[in-house]
């Protein structure tokens, strides 16, 4: 239908030779499941198309309005192999609906014609194969997903699941973001009311969700100014976070000392109040974002109502993940609960956020702030030092930037620090995973000014990803 290549072309001949399509009895062969099959959408027509071939993704864009790439979607085979089947493309000329299916003839039977661009997959779940890909329909169109926000998302447009269709591989690649300290970007500084650095920094991340393959969005801390004494800066934190709602991105937001009422108008520390006891109050930090975090699927909380202490958990790069936020310099029956909810989940690979953890220079902040009850170095002690599966941890709080690589459980766990308070731009951090190739790949850029910051890429190679 694009003008496909020759080598779709030919690769639409070999599956039309039914004698070379291997047994399905056979146990499936996932190791030769290597191809990686793009995802774009039709944004008018709603059409899906998956393809082997990046060059028919642009095609399709520039001449059929398929201009909704969503990169990678899953691994599959580009050739028969034990226990694998065919996954035959088809094509409808009066829906222009594409569809994939291991029974052509009864494509066929309903005005389908054969496409080329197939693919072979497992029709069974499987060690290796082991990414579920579901159909849906909507007014005779299909569409295909892969991930849970991906399926919700098609669930709130009206679509019908018809279940999982094949069963692929993972996509070793993808990508978390982590905002910094934002408080100088919700009408007290910079720009002012008018300020557009949080919408524009939410806005690239939404913009770019499918070609960073972006699976989470964390917040360090000091998401507003003095905004428990002054609520629009929650209003307008809240419109910026409402972007990433819209495409089902979930996110945590840590709190952070100005997120407190612990901080007055200004943005220092109240006088005279016993600032201990004030920094655990953050009305409406939690009645902002009640029910919001992670899209409203959080999976547990310390206490309820209090979003300070939360988790979720996700799947993205063929594993299994834990997120961990963490109240700002914690209490000792919430590191006690951390520690618990992780070692609860041995087989998720843990990521910490929590508002104050490395100091400027990179170390391991030592103090409890002036009004905090524990210090980032109890964290380490008490939730990551014997915990073998925590990978990441990210702070703000000081400074600019910095990164540390800690033990964990005698595996390397790598820390993060974020926070920039820039009146100008808005930085955000990107961390690149390959759990393929075990590795973390993290850079610093500000979509509103164009810039990035060379002196903070990085990449911690032999991650031990739990598997």
């Amino acid at each position: 239908m694009f003008g496909v290549s020759k080598q779709v072309c030919k690769f639409a001949l070999m599956l039309a030779g039914a004698a070379v399509i291997a047994p399905v009895s056979a146990a499936p062969d996932c190791s030769t499941m290597t191809m990686p099959v793009y995802q774009s959408v039709n944004p008018q027509s709603q059409a899906n198309l998956l393809t082997p071939t990046s060059s028919e993704i642009d095609s399709a864009a520039q001449s059929y309005g398929f201009t909704d790439k969503r990169g990678v979607a899953f691994l599959a085979a580009s050739g028969p192999a034990n226990g694998l089947v065919t996954l035959w493309r088809m094509y409808h000329p009066t829906t222009h609906d594409f569809f994939w299916t291991t029974n052509q003839q009864s494509a066929i039977a309903a005005g389908y014609q054969l496409d080329g661009g197939g693919f072979f997959a497992s029709p069974d779940n499987a060690a290796d194969c082991n990414v579920p890909v579901y159909r849906f329909i909507r007014n005779g169109m299909h569409r295909y997903a892969v991930t849970p926000a991906d399926q919700s998302m098609l669930k709130a447009d009206g679509w019908i699941s018809e279940g999982v269709m094949f069963w692929a591989r993972a996509n070793p690649k993808f990508s978390i973001a982590v905002m910094p300290d934002t408080q100088m970007e919700i009408g007290v500084d910079g720009g002012g009311k008018d300020d557009k650095r949080f919408g524009n920094r939410t806005q690239f991340l939404v913009d770019g969700h499918y070609s960073l393959n972006l699976q989470y969005v964390l917040h360090s801390g000091n998401v507003v100014n003095w905004g428990e004494r002054d609520t629009p800066q929650y209003d307008m934190a809240s419109e910026a976070i409402k972007r990433l709602e819209q495409v089902k991105l979930p996110y945590l937001l840590s709190v952070g000392n100005h997120d407190t009422r612990a901080v007055c108008a200004g943005g220092s520390a109240c006088p005279g109040e016993k600032t201990w006891e004030t920094v655990r109050q953050y009305p409406n930090f939690n009645g902002y974002f009640k029910g919001r975090f992670s899209n409203g699927s959080l999976a547990g909380q310390f206490a309820s109502g209090d979003l300070a202490n939360v988790y979720s958990t996700f799947e993205a790069g063929g594993l299994k993940w834990l997120v961990v936020s963490l109240e700002l310099w914690p209490r000792a029956d919430a590191l006690t609960w951390a520690d618990q909810i992780i070692k609860s989940m041995p087989t998720r690979n843990v990521i910490i956020v929590t508002h104050s953890f490395l100091n400027s220079s990179g170390a391991i902040r030592a103090d409890n702030g002036g009004y905090g009850i524990s210090s980032p170095q109890q964290i380490y002690n008490t939730v990551i030092k014997n915990n073998p599966n925590v990978r990441f941890v990210f702070s703000g709080h000081e400074g600019d930037a910095a990164r540390r690589v800690v033990s964990a459980g005698g595996n390397n766990a790598v820390a993060y620090l974020q926070a920039f308070h820039s009146t100008t731009t808005n930085p955000v951090r990107i961390v690149e995973i390959d759990t393929s190739a075990d590795t973390a790949t993290s850079y610093i850029c500000a979509p509103y000014t164009n810039q990035c910051w060379n002196q903070y890429w990085s990449q911690d190679v032999s991650m031990k990803y739990v598997r």
